[in-house]
């Protein structure tokens, strides 16, 4: 238990890979039992907090709602509180505040609640004596709940952009008054705030998308909802009139919305594809790449693949690969593959795909044996053979090479030699010796959860191709070992994409 309880206390929340988001997920939420011994509470509130970190919200109020009211301490009644404040379950908030009041004397917090719960309730007298009390706490320092209340109770109108934070109680309360939030509202990376704000109607269209995007990866949200929120964007007229052939400008916070409605609007597929590419190339850039895809799926499926549209069939085929939809994917993945020897870029385009599309042939027995798709590594040897003769510079990723040498596809030694000078990256992350030998005790004593524990701690929070290949050799074969084998597939793409 105590190894448990240090290890998972220290597990980084990470926020940028969603295979590690998952496994963080499968891990607190096992239904194996943990260690006995002293501590048990204080494994729930670790559970419950890293949950809380991660997002999913649902799954910490059920884990909360397994508990008796006894075992429920101060620290988890808050948890408690707030989520059901940014459900807006507001009955459920203030059911039983009078009790917490009483138990919870010194802690203003409660206090700030009775007030809420008070005011929802038309009870302005109890409200303003209330107010009138927290004044004169040594520890009350919240000018911004003073003037919201105020605003409540009067109906008089605040200006809120003279506050630089705002936390969720006041958020909530903003909109029962409908209070409107200014358009640089700075707002934390916590999932409660970001998951009320982004659904709130008093909001600033533009800080809305802000707190989508800054929250997709950590929130479920309907593909219909994220399409009403980016087409709920009213675009100005000069926000449209930028060249589609020259540098991208920065349209500010609504970009995202207005290149998904410029991209649906357009008649010509090369303008879509266009306008497309940059779309990806910046969720690339801000690491909302799966949430943007989602958003733009519908309009790269009208787009068919073409030879003039040569230039888009890496974007499309990695975009189609990632959300499953291989048919086109392939048929674009086909294009690269006819003409790959036409120039340099189209080689390096190729060579990018070409593992993504091997790893996708392994799994999916449709795509094994359509010979349209398959290519012997002496043909793209022959074909660097020509473009070293030309003096190009060929400069591909060669990450995916290690993933189809785990499943017993040797590489050509001419392949990884063609990148020898360009490939020397040696800021990518390898963690020390001591916890690789601990991941490999815990995967040959099939100790599942804890080899998935101490995996997800050497990664430490880092996106996927920010580990050393080596490593990600290491977590594929501990995946497979331990039965979590269908994971592996989800590790690789989203490494490669």
């Amino acid at each position: 238990r105590k190894f448990v309880e240090k290890y998972l206390a220290l597990l980084p929340i990470n926020k940028e890979s969603n295979v590690a988001i998952d496994l963080t997920k499968k891990l607190l939420l096992t239904s194996a039992n943990t260690p006995s011994g002293e501590g048990e509470n204080n494994l729930f509130t670790i559970r419950i907090k890293k949950l809380l970190e991660l997002g999913d919200l649902e799954n910490t109020k059920l884990l909360i709602d397994s508990l008796s009211d006894y075992e429920k301490n101060e620290e988890i009644q808050k948890i408690e509180i707030e989520i059901n404040l940014s459900f807006n379950n507001f009955d459920l908030v203030c059911s039983s505040i009078d009790e917490k009041i009483k138990k919870y004397k010194s802690d203003i917090y409660w206090k700030k609640i009775q007030i809420f719960c008070q005011i929802l309730n038309d009870e302005i007298h109890k409200a303003n004596l209330g107010l009138s009390l927290i004044k004169e706490h040594e520890n009350f320092n919240d000018d911004i709940f003073l003037n919201i209340v105020d605003s409540l109770i009067y109906k008089e109108e605040i200006d809120i952009s003279q506050y630089a934070d705002i936390d969720l109680l006041n958020l909530t309360m903003t909109r029962i008054g409908k209070i409107i939030l200014p358009d640089d509202l700075s707002f934390p990376n916590d999932p409660l705030f970001l998951s009320m704000l982004y659904r709130m109607p008093n909001v600033p269209i533009e800080t809305r998308i802000r707190a989508l995007e800054q929250s997709q990866k950590l929130i479920s949200i309907p593909e219909d909802i994220i399409q009403e929120m980016y087409n709920s964007y009213e675009i100005k007229e000069n926000e449209t009139k930028f060249s589609l052939d020259s540098d991208f400008p920065d349209l500010g916070p609504a970009t995202q919305a207005i290149l998904y409605q410029r991209a649906i609007k357009e008649d010509s597929n090369e303008n879509k594809a266009k306008i497309i590419k940059q779309a990806f190339n910046l969720a690339q850039e801000n690491k909302n790449y799966s949430l943007i895809v989602q958003l733009n799926l519908e309009t790269i499926l009208e787009i068919k693949p073409s030879k003039t549209l040569l230039w888009f069939a890496n974007t499309a085929s990695k975009a189609l690969f990632y959300s499953n939809e291989l048919e086109v994917a392939f048929e674009w993945y086909e294009l690269l593959i006819k003409y790959k020897d036409n120039n340099i870029d189209l080689f390096i385009d190729f060579m990018e795909i070409w593992p993504i599309a091997e790893i996708y042939k392994l799994y999916e027995k449709d795509f094994q044996n359509n010979t349209e798709f398959n290519i012997s590594q002496e043909e793209i040897v022959k074909s660097i053979n020509k473009f070293e003769l030309q003096n190009e510079k060929l400069n591909f990723n060669t990450q995916g090479f290690y993933f189809l040498e785990t499943f017993g596809i040797k590489i050509n030694p001419s392949i990884w030699l063609a990148t020898l000078e360009e490939n020397q990256d040696n800021s990518l992350i390898m963690p020390n010796s001591s916890i690789i030998s601990l991941i490999d005790f815990a995967t040959k004593n099939n100790r599942v959860g804890e080899a998935v524990l101490l995996i997800l701690i050497a990664t430490d929070g880092n996106e996927l191709n920010k580990l050393n290949p080596f490593f990600l050799q290491k977590i594929i074969k501990s995946l497979d070992r331990v039965g979590l084998g269908g994971k592996v597939k989800d590790l690789i793409i989203e490494t490669l994409i």
